[in-house]
């Protein structure tokens, strides 16, 4: 700990003051999950200046904290806070910037559509998706995974969910690129402003619509919120977060999938004579790949892990430190699909990630078709391999190559 530079709140301790640009920090080595990792040799809670979207936030440590941050909706609310992006504040990222009772009633516009059932029913559309990928590079013995594969299955995915039209993923992508890495915050700020008036033009196109194209359009078109149905805003906000949410968590975690198989010729052995061994494996990978830091806001003034915290602070849960507590996991930089784990990267209690089998299915799908069509997935030579920690902590380019099956 050393003490900051910039304005601390007199409400911070001095020795709670970690003052350093987080995702900076991320970036210094080959592995930013390691990195990371460093913080747990400090305090379960810090004060970080350059934190969220360049501004201060409290950053929590430790599993056990992260874990609490999650389920204690009365102490850290979900609701957007000042410091939480710079968005339009008149509407919500909904349901996840919801609380209860309200939380529930957005939850339940979607929930029936994303059930393990909903999305068993959905296996045929992510399969097709990704045998069309595979084959067209599985005979050139390599890929760039990112942007032949991993950028395009979870998109291409959320993108059919909504009814938007295909043709317009490289855009959209575009738009990802520069919201991740914009040289400015108002790049950054404008493509974000982008994508809200493509789906408000969307969103109108389907209201007018004698039935939406979809049956998640639909659902969300004719939602309620207990006995009225749902605003414009709240359509937005519901439409907003199911779209952005498929643009960078999923892509980043197939990208540190891959790279670590890429290196464990050992595991990818073993997992591809023994696939019912995979979803184990998709456990392990989401414990050691926490890639997002879902942000809170302190709801009151509480005395959590030993220091205040005031009404109105940022808090920042990153799940790649839940994932590797050493408090939680023997050795937690190994990976061991025998540990099943029982994770928080996906959220707990009422926020629990609404796309979470989704997710999932897109994962196992994915490793079922490299492992079943190629040997010796390795990294080459030479090969390319940048991450980014903004945002998400996700893979940028990832050289792959293979021998045919």
């Amino acid at each position: 700990m050393i003490t900051a530079t910039t304005e601390v709140p007199p409400h911070v301790p001095k020795d709670r003051v970690w003052d350093h640009n987080l995702a900076a920090f991320l970036q210094g080595g080959d592995d930013p999950f390691v990195t990371a990792g460093r913080l747990h040799d400090g305090p379960g809670a810090i004060w970080v200046p350059t934190a969220a979207h360049g501004g201060p936030a409290w950053v929590l440590t430790q599993h056990a904290l992260i874990e609490k941050g999650f389920a204690d909706w009365e102490m850290f609310s979900s609701k957007r806070g000042a410091n939480a992006a710079v968005m339009d504040s008149s509407w919500l990222l909904l349901p996840v910037e919801a609380d209860r009772p309200e939380h529930r009633h957005y939850r339940n516009v979607l929930n029936p559509l994303f059930t393990p059932a909903a999305m068993k029913n959905r296996n045929s559309a992510v399969q097709d998706l990704c045998d069309q990928l595979i084959d067209s590079f599985v005979d050139r013995g390599s890929c760039e995974f990112v942007s032949e594969f991993a950028a395009i299955l979870p998109n291409a995915i959320v993108i059919s969910l909504l009814g938007l039209p295909a043709e317009a993923l490289p855009q959209f992508l575009a738009w990802e690129e520069e919201i991740i890495h914009g040289a400015t915050p108002e790049s950054s700020f404008a493509a974000g402003q982008a994508i809200i008036d493509y789906l408000k033009q969307h969103i109108a196109s389907e209201q007018a619509r004698p039935q939406a194209s979809t049956d998640v359009m639909q659902a969300i078109l004719t939602g309620r919120f207990a006995d009225r149905a749902l605003n414009e805003a709240e359509i937005l906000g519901i439409v907003y977060l199911l779209f952005v949410a498929g643009l960078d968590t999923v892509t980043s975690t197939l990208g540190w999938i891959m790279r670590y198989l890429a290196i464990d010729q050992k595991l990818q052995t073993r997992l591809r004579e023994n696939p019912h061994d995979i979803p184990a494996a998709i456990e392990e990978f989401s414990r050691a790949y926490g890639v997002s830091a879902p942000s809170r806001t302190v709801a009151r003034d509480v005395e959590f892990d030993g220091v205040t915290m005031k009404a109105g602070d940022p808090v920042l849960l990153p799940t790649m430190l839940a994932g590797r507590d050493p408090r939680v996991w023997d050795n937690p930089h190994v990976i061991d699909i025998d540990r099943r784990p029982r994770h928080v990267t996906f959220g707990t209690g009422p926020h629990v990630c609404l796309g979470v089998h989704l997710a999932k299915r897109e994962m196992r799908i994915m490793l079922e078709a490299f492992l079943g069509r190629m040997r010796n997935i390795r990294l080459p030579e030479g090969g390319r391999y940048e991450y980014h920690t903004t945002n998400t902590i996700g893979i940028d380019v990832l050289d792959l190559e293979w021998d045919p099956a």
